[in-house]
């Protein structure tokens, strides 16, 4: 499995690359749009990155909010289906963030309105509200955003995919296949 500043930098490099090829397929050739998603991909690389399961270095990226990916981290098991698949960990991780950014929201204003007289309900109703304007008003940007930020997961995803391909993923078959190829290699004299 690749190490974290292998994953950094191949979030990077494809995210570079990706400029041009992007670009290219965008009917309109809008550099908006290509932007958008390579800062996606590299942002969901980089900071969302499936290894937030883990005490990873994007996981600590978070400084002290990483707090709120401490319930992640107790339900997500690492490289399970939802932390590394291709589509729906980036997704998930996303979903995740905007609940728990909406959740912080509402605890700080409720917090707040003991001092001042605001209403923590009606600010978290208008982030939700915002959150569906983008949709209505931005459905384009919004999709390439959403592109890129699935292409910077994946490429996390894939990498970890290939340099275990030779171990099986389940995490309750790789105890027993690393004992029994342990124990084929000592019978040949190798360890």
């Amino acid at each position: 499995m690749p190490n974290g500043k292998t994953h950094d930098m191949l979030t990077v490099v494809t995210g570079v690359i990706g400029i041009p090829v992007v670009w290219g397929l965008l009917p309109d050739h809008n550099l908006a749009a290509t932007l958008t998603w390579c800062g996606a991909h590299i942002v969901s690389g980089i900071a969302f990155s499936p290894d937030l399961d883990l005490a990873s270095t994007p996981y600590k990226r978070w400084g002290p909010l990483r707090i709120i990916w401490y319930p992640y981290r107790q339900l997500i098991g690492h490289r399970d289906w939802v932390s590394h698949s291709l589509v729906f960990g980036p997704l998930i991780r996303l979903g995740y963030f905007l609940l728990m950014s909406a959740l912080l929201i509402w605890l700080f204003l409720t917090g707040l309105s003991q001092l001042i007289p605001i209403s923590g309900a009606r600010w978290s109703g208008a982030f939700w509200r915002s959150v569906g304007d983008l949709w209505t008003d931005h459905r384009a940007t919004v999709v390439i955003f959403l592109i890129g930020f699935i292409t910077g997961g994946a490429v996390h995803s894939i990498a970890d995919w290939l340099s275990s391909s030779s171990e099986p993923n389940h995490r309750s078959l790789r105890k027993s296949w690393r004992k029994r190829r342990r124990r084929d290699d000592d019978e040949w004299g190798i360890w």
